[in-house]
């Protein structure tokens, strides 16, 4: 995929085996393995701070993807069962709003996109504890595809992974929309009343990089315009202007056509204050948001 950094992720060649917890379906995506390393384990809800146990050693975490998940129950109910099998004991466990909603997800240690996916409308949350040995789960679904990332602590002693050049570093749009659901198409811009894009454009690659990492993502592509003119006018302008990109974004970078939409606002979500070319030449532009959210 072009765009990416060559960021090396940890994989182990063995087939998982049971105590990698692999959920029915799934297909390993990453595994990150640190011989001495820490791990944030949450033990209580966020709200209205965070409640976590700082659990060292050597940790190990595993994300998967499950096609056709239905839901993130189904995604965890079978790896809990076969904790409490193994003897672990269950310290807490959470859903969506029960965890702290937004903050929870933001406030855990999660994998990046691609590696991982939290549709922040449905996931759950687990953590298990064996002597001094602790398990958290993170299980997810966006559209059809299923999300797990477990993550095992445990003893420092555990052997070394082996080195894959598997490369799923993010670009500047896919960590904007991993962190906050959208992100500024920096170097598309308009002149005033512009909605013509001739050139390539290095954010609309890395968006198609990130919605090829996963196939469940959407997107809406929303146009903006600075403040001279009328409303209408305005409202008309930027929704060409992100129909221009999502032109580009089909044509250029494969997207399929069902994946993205667009929409215009005109002037009514500025990113500065319209009293300076600067500010207004900053308000021209368009963002993606991640819809895929059920």
């Amino acid at each position: 995929m072009t765009g990416r950094a060559g960021a090396l992720v940890l994989l182990l060649l063995a087939p998982p085996a049971a105590a990698d917890l692999a959920p029915p379906g799934g297909e390993a995506v990453v595994r990150d393995a640190r011989p001495l390393s820490s791990h944030e384990v949450a033990t209580a809800p966020f709200r209205p701070d965070p409640v976590t146990v700082t659990a060292e050693g050597a940790v190990t975490r595993t994300t998967w993807q499950v096609p056709g998940a239905t839901t993130s129950l189904a995604l965890l109910a079978p790896l809990r069962e076969a904790l409490e099998a193994d003897g672990y004991e269950i310290v807490f466990q959470c859903e969506t709003d029960r965890c702290g909603g937004f903050d929870f997800r933001f406030g855990i240690d999660v994998t990046p996109a691609p590696g991982m996916f939290v549709n922040i409308a449905d996931f759950r949350y687990l953590a298990a504890r064996k002597g001094e040995e602790w398990v958290t789960l993170l299980a997810s679904v966006a559209g059809r595809m299923g999300h797990v990332q477990t993550t095992r602590v445990g003893d420092p002693g555990a052997p070394a992974p082996v080195v894959s050049t598997r490369d799923v570093a993010l670009g500047g749009v896919g960590r904007s929309l991993q962190a906050t659901g959208r992100a500024v198409l920096a170097d598309v811009t308009f002149g005033t009343g512009s909605t013509e894009l001739p050139g390539d454009y290095a954010s609309l690659a890395e968006l198609a990089d990130y919605m090829a990492a996963d196939p469940a993502v959407t997107v809406a592509l929303v146009g903006h315009t600075d403040a001279e003119g009328g409303p209408e006018g305005n409202l008309a302008i930027s929704k060409r202007r992100a129909e221009a990109a999502r032109r580009l974004l089909i044509e250029r970078h494969g997207v399929a056509a069902d994946r993205v939409e667009a929409y215009g606002v005109g002037y009514f979500a500025p990113l500065a204050r319209n009293d300076s070319a600067e500010a207004r030449a900053a308000n021209r532009r368009v963002e993606a948001v991640v819809t895929s959210v059920e």
